[in-house]
């Protein structure tokens, strides 16, 4: 009877064992998010391969200057000004998840391709707005109003899941002379 005790457990303590060391062998499940990127999933679950949408904003950033009291307005195209579009959704994302960004040409003009999770925003003309948020530094133009300003959007085009918004031309003022002391292209024409 202590032979069969002593052979019981020690038939247990093997079986432990070998138990033990079969649940060191077996690689936990683990989800995939772990080992892709949310980039890598999409591309896998077949997402983002094909655009259904495209949602643009262009625009020209300018700066009008005034060289003296009743002299032209010039308006010269601003290269390099950093411009954004920023969009309230009323979701409880971070705001730089809900704008995009561009710099502008040699021309001035910039279109920034908005990001597709601000495709569906509902009244795109209303939650978004572009803001100048840099100027060049070799340019003396300063914002109109304030550096906080912000400038609106219009539907310019839509056609097979395409949308084109525009802000039409930013004109930044030269900080020198007033405007208002200028004579604008429209004062010319009515001469």
């Amino acid at each position: 009877m202590l032979l069969r005790r002593r052979v019981a457990a020690a038939l247990l303590l093997v079986l432990a064992v070998a138990a033990a060391a079969a649940a060191e062998h077996e690689l936990p499940v683990e989800p995939m998010e772990l080992y892709f990127s949310p980039a890598e999933l999409a591309r896998i679950a077949g997402y983002g391969e094909e655009p259904v949408s495209s949602v643009s904003v262009s625009g020209q950033v300018a700066c009008e200057l005034c060289l003296r009291p009743g002299s032209d307005l010039l308006a010269l195209e601003l290269p390099g000004a950093k411009v954004a579009v920023l969009c309230e959704t009323g979701g409880s994302n971070a705001q730089v998840a809900n704008s995009a960004f561009a710099t502008t040409d040699e021309f001035g003009n910039f279109t920034i391709d908005l990001p597709s999770q601000l495709h569906a925003t509902a009244n795109l003309e209303r939650a978004c707005t572009v803001k100048v948020l840099q100027l060049p530094e070799d340019y003396s133009c300063r914002l109109r109003h304030h550096p906080s300003t912000t400038y609106g959007l219009r539907l310019s085009s839509e056609e097979d899941g395409v949308r084109a918004y525009t802000t039409g031309a930013i004109r930044l003022q030269n900080s020198d002379t007033p405007h208002d002391k200028c004579a604008s292209v429209e004062e010319r024409t009515e001469r």
